[in-house]
């Protein structure tokens, strides 16, 4: 009879062992598979990758300040600046500049704040929503997803108060 008990509590305790192993296999299997979901998770991909990088933006500037040039509404204040090709380009360097630091990329920005920028143009509501369908346009030239516009469309009318009558 103690062969028997001594078997049975053997057998019990091999049971009991082994259904916690199991269940502390189980809970290691699922912490794996949380810690694959997360690390699986992608970062955030910034505005700046979104809209091509440093390249992209590049691009992307260029093409905004010629569609200002060639925007009848806006020309007027983009015309002078050709004028002087040293200062267009310092103009072009800054937009990529700011462009690029308010989107999440690396740069720093070295030109004038927006107010101070815009000072003395006298922005009227017509030429601001001018350029930011030129902006819209071009990005939509550059097959920008959806998202990425109105993210941007967002930034652009955050700014309509330090650009319009200064």
């Amino acid at each position: 009879m103690k062969t028997i008990k001594l078997i049975v509590i053997f057998i019990m305790t091999l049971f009991i062992t082994n259904c916690s192993n199991k269940k502390a296999e189980k809970q290691n299997n699922s912490d794996e598979k949380i810690t694959e979901i997360v690390e699986s998770t992608p970062e955030e991909v910034t505005l700046f990758s979104r809209l091509g990088g440093e390249k992209g933006i590049s691009m992307i500037v260029d093409d905004i300040v010629q569609a200002h040039l060639d925007n009848p509404t806006i020309n007027e204040v983009f015309l002078p600046l050709k004028e002087n090709p040293e200062h267009f380009e310092a103009f072009k360097r800054h937009v990529k500049e700011f462009l690029s630091a308010g989107t999440g990329g690396g740069a720093t920005y070295t030109g004038k704040d927006l107010p101070a920028a815009h000072k003395g143009l006298n922005t009227t509501e017509a030429q601001f929503l001018a350029a930011v369908d030129d902006i819209l346009g071009v990005l939509s030239k550059h097959n920008i997803d959806e998202e990425t516009k109105k993210d941007m469309l967002y930034i652009l009318y955050s700014m309509k108060g330090a650009v319009i009558g200064l």
